[in-house]
């Protein structure tokens, strides 16, 4: 491969014309050929050509994922599945989400604290199906608990639980199928029983002020 045309377009990153096509790529993508040597009439043959084609695909690869992220948070897991989907090298994924990490432009920390504080409002859930819903999306266990605990500080697991029933009673669950759900949306049987003697409390209370309202 011979460059015939390069053209820096910021930072590391260039404009690549050879005899047979136009590419761009990153020079921290390269393993084997350094920066300096890009340059026209420049020829790479073998490992070299390799390694620059490298650089080309896991350019291409990082520039699909940071259109992913500026939609909204990623975990590093989903991009892959994205990526492998849209027919990257695995090794220029890899490649390129280890650059974004390293950037912070990609962080499972972050979009798992995204991903609950957004969850909790369509479906409000207990500590162990979030638990398991982080690690289906390949979230580490420590980065996991550590969401997890900075959530619960301001968010309380009992209140959830009573959100959860409510929405669960709308669905017209009732009996040991609504205990059965509430449970599937990982909330303790004593957490439950509490949701629901709340619930029956509020519920009675105002069944007692419709009837003081109808007796005036």
């Amino acid at each position: 491969m011979r460059i015939l045309k390069i053209e820096n377009i910021g930072s590391d990153c260039y404009k690549i014309a050879t005899e047979s096509a136009e590419f761009f790529l990153r020079a921290e993508y390269l393993r084997f050929v350094r920066e300096e040597e890009l340059c026209e009439d420049a020829e790479f043959l073998e490992e070299r050509e390799e390694d620059l084609l490298f650089a080309g695909f896991a350019f291409a690869a990082e520039k699909k994922a940071v259109s992913y992220l500026e939609r909204c948070e990623q975990c590093r897991a989903g991009l892959q599945k994205k990526l492998a989907q849209k027919n990257f090298e695995k090794n220029a994924v890899e490649a390129a989400l280890d650059y974004l990490e390293r950037r912070n432009f990609l962080s499972d920390a972050r979009f798992a604290r995204a991903w609950l504080n957004s969850h909790k409002i369509a479906k409000p859930q207990g500590r162990a199906r979030l638990s398991a819903e982080l690690a289906s999306r390949g979230i580490a266990r420590q980065v996991s608990e550590n969401a997890l605990r900075e959530f619960f500080e301001e968010s309380s697991e009992e209140e959830l639980c009573v959100r959860a029933l409510k929405k669960r009673v709308r669905e017209k669950k009732s009996g040991e199928k609504l205990v059965a759900a509430l449970q599937r949306d990982g909330f303790s049987y004593k957490m439950i029983r509490a949701a629901m003697a709340e619930f029956e409390e509020e519920d009675s209370k105002l069944i007692d002020t419709k009837s003081a309202n109808i007796s005036e």
